[in-house]
C-alpha cells in the first residue's frame, strides 16, 4: 500500500510538471524536494583526498591515497570530482528549458521514479555502502571489454542519461549531467544498484538545485533499474574489479592506460620522476608550487601531468606501499654482453645515409608535381576539400569521425593532411628547426640519429575516408607538405626512416583475413604495423658499423602470441548517440619474452634508445604488454633496446631523456626519435629549442 500510495504521488507530481511544461516550460524550483538526509562526507573509505585547499573547479593539483589498489580503488581516485576532467561550459548554448519528460521517460527511463533523491541521506544506502562508491564510466569501460553484451545495458543506461536535455535545446556535444558514482545495495531479497547523477555547473537547470558536497556540481542519486543488471556482471564486480589487488606492475600498466586514453582529451603523460624521491621536482611550474603551500610527497606512486586548458594540472596518487610505479627499467650493463657505447665519443665516426631518401622523395615530387610542391598540393585539392567537408560535419569538439567499413578517424590528424606547408607555422608550432638542432647536438656528441615521423591512419587508408571507390594499389599521397619537410630535413642532413611508401605497399598487399595496420577504432597502429615499423628500423640499424660488435653475442627473444579486447580510444570521442554500433574488438599482439621466459623489459644502459610518443607505448606498457615496438626491435636486432617515451608529448619527449644527464645520453650510440606525423602540424604545445632542454 506504501509503495502504491508513493507511486501515485509521483505521478501526481509528474502531471503537475507536465502541464507546466505545456503552459509555459519551465518550473522553476527543484523537482525533487531538498530535504536533506543524515549528512555524510564524501569520498571512500579506501580513497582519500589529500588537503591542499583542492577545489574541483579550480585547483591545479589532485593528490589521492589509496589504501588498497583495486582497480575500483584507482578508477575512482582517478575520475570523482577531478579538476583534469573539467568540461567548460560549451559557447553559444542555451540552458535547458527546464520540461519535466513523463516520469517513464526520464533519463531514458533507466531509474526506477520513486527512488529519486535530492541527498544521498535519503537512499537506502548504508554507512558502509556510502564509503564503497565506484566511478561509474570506467567501470562500464571495463565491463564492455570483458563481455560487452552483458555491459552493453549499463552503456545504454550512461548514454540515456547524459542524452537527457530537460525539453532544451540539443547539441551532439552538449552533456547536462551524467552518472558519475555506483553504490551496491544490499537489499534483502538481491542487490539494488545506486547512482550518483551529477549536473554540470554551468546548467543550472532549476533555481533551487541541490549541491550537498558544495563542490559546484549539483546531484541527484537514483536506483537504476533491476534489468539492467546482470547476476554474472554483478559477480565480476565484486570478484575482480572491486575485488582483486593489483600488484606494482599492474598498477603502473593502470597508470599507463589511464594516461594513454585521457590524453587525446587532456593532454596528459606520467611525469618521470628521473630518480627523485620527492615531489615537487625542481622542474615543477612555479605556480604548481605556490599551490601547494609548503607540502611535498615523498614517492608518489603516480605522478599524471596534463594540460586540458592551456594550463599545466597535476594528479598524484599514493598507494599504501608503493614507490614511483613509472620509473623506466634501469639495469646495470650486462658485463658479458658487448659494449658498444666505449671510447671517446668526440672520435666516433657517424654514418648517414642521406641519398635513398632524396632518391624517393625527388621522384616522388616529380611524378606527382612536376617537380613543384605547390602544383601537387593544387593536384589534390578536391580531396582536400572533401576532408574539410567532413571536419565541418562535426563541432570541433568530437574528436573522432567516422569513415567507411568502420573506421573512425582522429580530428588532430586530418588536421594534419590539410593543414599546408608545414614550415609556415608560427616558431613554436614549426618543426623543423628543433628536429635539425637536436640532430646537430647529438652529433657532437658522437651520437647517431634517425627520425621515424609515423604516418596517420588518414595518410594509409585513404579509401576509409574519402568519397567514391578508390584502388588500394593506387591511393594518393594526402599530404604534399609532410614529404616536403622531410625533404627539407633530409638536406640538412637528418636522415629519415620514411614509414609511407612502405606502409601503402603493406596496405595494397594486404590479403583477407590479414590484420589490418591501424585499428580501425583507434589511433594507433596494430600489431601488424608496429611490426612492419620494427623491421623497417632494425633493417637500417643492422648497417652501421658499430652493430656488428652488438651481434657477437646475440639474446634469444622468442616471441608468443597473446589475444586481448580493445574498445579504441576514438570511441568515446564520438557524439554520444554515435557510440553504439562499435563493439570492443578482438585484437592480436605478440609479447617478447627473454631466454628463461621471463618478460622482455627494455633496457636503459642499452645504446640504442627510442624516443616516442603513445605509439611506443601501445602494446609495450598498455594493452597486452611487453609486445610493443622497442620489444619487437630488440627481438630484430637480438639485443634490448631503452625506451623514453611520453605520452603526447613526442615532440618535447626529449626532456625526459636529457633529464638523465648529458654524460649519460654520450654513451648511447643511437638515437632514434619517432612520433605521429600529425603532431608536425599545430602541436598542442610549442616545439621547445634544445636551449631549453639543456637547462
Amino acid at each position: 500500500m506504501t509503495t502504491m500510495n508513493s507511486q501515485m504521488r509521483w505521478t501526481s507530481i509528474f502531471v503537475v510538471m507536465v502541464a507546466l511544461c505545456l503552459a509555459g516550460c519551465g518550473p522553476k524550483r527543484f523537482p525533487w524536494g531538498l530535504k536533506p538526509g543524515k549528512s555524510f562526507g564524501p569520498g571512500t573509505g579506501e580513497v582519500g583526498t589529500v588537503d591542499t585547499g583542492y577545489q574541483r573547479t579550480q585547483s591545479r593539483v589532485l593528490v589521492r591515497t589509496i589504501a588498497r589498489p583495486t582497480r575500483a580503488n584507482l578508477d575512482y581516485a582517478a575520475y570523482h570530482a577531478n579538476v583534469m576532467t573539467l568540461n567548460p561550459a560549451p559557447e553559444g548554448i542555451t540552458p535547458a528549458a527546464s520540461c519535466i519528460p513523463d516520469a517513464g521517460a526520464l533519463f531514458g527511463g533507466v531509474l526506477v521514479p520513486e527512488s529519486i533523491k535530492a541527498s544521498i541521506g535519503q537512499t537506502p544506502l548504508t554507512s558502509e555502502e556510502r564509503n564503497s562508491p565506484m566511478a561509474f564510466a570506467p567501470l562500464v569501460d571495463v565491463l564492455s571489454q570483458w563481455n560487452y553484451e552483458k555491459a552493453s545495458p549499463l552503456e545504454d543506461a550512461r548514454t540515456s542519461v547524459r542524452s537527457e536535455s530537460w525539453g532544451g535545446q540539443k547539441s551532439i556535444q552538449i552533456t547536462y549531467q551524467e552518472i558519475t558514482s555506483l553504490y551496491l545495495h544490499d537489499a534483502g531479497d538481491g542487490s539494488q544498484w545506486l547512482v550518483k547523477i551529477e549536473f554540470a555547473p554551468w546548467t543550472r537547470l532549476f533555481s533551487d538545485m541541490p549541491d550537498e558536497d558544495g563542490d559546484g556540481f549539483p546531484e541527484i542519486y537514483g536506483q537504476l533499474k533491476p534489468s539492467l543488471i546482470d547476476p554474472e556482471v554483478m559477480a565480476y564486480i565484486k570478484n575482480q574489479y572491486a575485488g582483486k589487488v593489483l600488484d606494482q606492475a599492474g598498477v603502473k600498466a593502470w597508470a599507463n592506460e589511464l594516461a594513454s586514453y585521457w590524453y587525446p582529451s587532456y593532454n596528459t603523460d606520467i611525469f618521470d620522476m628521473a630518480g627523485a624521491s620527492v615531489w615537487p621536482v625542481k622542474e615543477t611550474e612555479a605556480e604548481i608550487v605556490s599551490a601547494l603551500k609548503g607540502k611535498i610527497f615523498e614517492h608518489p606512486t603516480v605522478v599524471i601531468r596534463g594540460k586540458p586548458r592551456g594550463k599545466a594540472l597535476y594528479n598524484l596518487f599514493l598507494v599504501d606501499g608503493m614507490f614511483s610505479a613509472d620509473k623506466d627499467s634501469v639495469k646495470k650493463p650486462d658485463a658479458k654482453k658487448p659494449d658498444a657505447s666505449q671510447g671517446d665519443a668526440g672520435k666516433r665516426e657517424l654514418t648517414v645515409l642521406l641519398g635513398p631518401q632524396r632518391k624517393v622523395l625527388a621522384s616522388e615530387l616529380e611524378k606527382m608535381g612536376g617537380g613543384s610542391w605547390e602544383k601537387w598540393n593544387q593536384e589534390i585539392a578536391g580531396l582536400h576539400k572533401a576532408i574539410h567537408k567532413k571536419l565541418k560535419s562535426r563541432p570541433i569538439e568530437i574528436k573522432a569521425l567516422a569513415g567507411k567499413g568502420g573506421f573512425l578517424f582522429f580530428r588532430n590528424s586530418l588536421d594534419y593532411v590539410v593543414g599546408g606547408d608545414l614550415q609556415q607555422q608560427a616558431a613554436g608550432k614549426n618543426p623543423y628547426a628543433t628536429i635539425v638542432d637536436f640532430k646537430d647536438y647529438l652529433a657532437g656528441l658522437g651520437v647517431d640519429f634517425l627520425l621515424v615521423p609515423i604516418p596517420t591512419k588518414s595518410e594509409v587508408f585513404a579509401d576509409k575516408l574519402l568519397p567514391g571507390k578508390w584502388k588500394t594499389n593506387s591511393l594518393p599521397v594526402l599530404n604534399p607538405y609532410g614529404r616536403k619537410l622531410l625533404a627539407e630535413l633530409t638536406e640538412a642532413g637528418v636522415e629519415v626512416v620514411d614509414l609511407l611508401p612502405e606502409f601503402l605497399a603493406a596496405r595494397a598487399q594486404r590479403k583477407k583475413g590479414d590484420e589490418w595496420l591501424y585499428q580501425t577504432q583507434d589511433t594507433h597502429w596494430t600489431d601488424r604495423g608496429l611490426k612492419l615499423a620494427s623491421g623497417l628500423m632494425a633493417e637500417r640499424i643492422k648497417r652501421y658499423p658499430w652493430y656488428e660488435k652488438l651481434a657477437a653475442k646475440p639474446v634469444a627473444y622468442k616471441e608468443t602470441r597473446v589475444t586481448f579486447k580493445r574498445h579504441g580510444d576514438l570511441v568515446s570521442r564520438l557524439a554520444e548517440k554515435e557510440k553504439k554500433p562499435y563493439k570492443p574488438q578482438n585484437l592480436v599482439g605478440h609479447r617478447v619474452s627473454n631466454p628463461d621466459k621471463s618478460d622482455y623489459e627494455d633496457d636503459a644502459a642499452s645504446p640504442i634508445v627510442v624516443l616516442g610518443d603513445s605509439f611506443t607505448g601501445v602494446y609495450q606498457r598498455t594493452y597486452c604488454r611487453n609486445a610493443g615496438v622497442s620489444a619487437h626491435l630488440a627481438l630484430q636486432l637480438q639485443y634490448p633496446v631503452d625506451l623514453v617515451m611520453s605520452y603526447g608529448g613526442g615532440p618535447n619527449v626529449r626532456q625526459k631523456l636529457l633529464r638523465r644527464g648529458e654524460a649519460d645520453l654520450a654513451k648511447k650510440r643511437l638515437v632514434i626519435w619517432m612520433f605521429a606525423a600529425r603532431d608536425l602540424y599545430n602541436y598542442w604545445e610549442d616545439w621547445e629549442p634544445l636551449e631549453k632542454k639543456k637547462k
